[in-house]
């Protein structure tokens, strides 16, 4: 990403996502059932599987920015498109 996507990328999960969610009817039961569920499973593994599960979060979160990234740049482009 350039410097300025950065920017407007970053001033978007600051100040613009967090309100669009508010509007999702179903997302914060999303986020209850999601916890619910990873105390479940975090509950039933021995400490081995529980260190494999935090690096396996851990790489989908980074793979999850990329691609939300990606998704705004993409979002973005199409913006400008429209407006010439």
């Amino acid at each position: 990403m350039t410097a300025l996507m950065e920017i407007l990328y970053s001033y978007a999960q600051d100040h613009e996502v967090e309100a669009l969610l508010a509007l999702d009817d179903e997302y914060e039961e999303c986020v209850r059932c999601t916890r619910k569920q990873e105390a479940r499973l975090r509950a039933a593994l021995d400490k081995t599987s529980e260190n494999i599960l935090n690096e396996f979060l851990d790489e989908q979160k980074l793979l999850q920015y990329k691609e939300e990234g990606a998704h705004f740049r993409a979002g973005f482009r199409m913006a400008l498109e429209l407006t010439r």
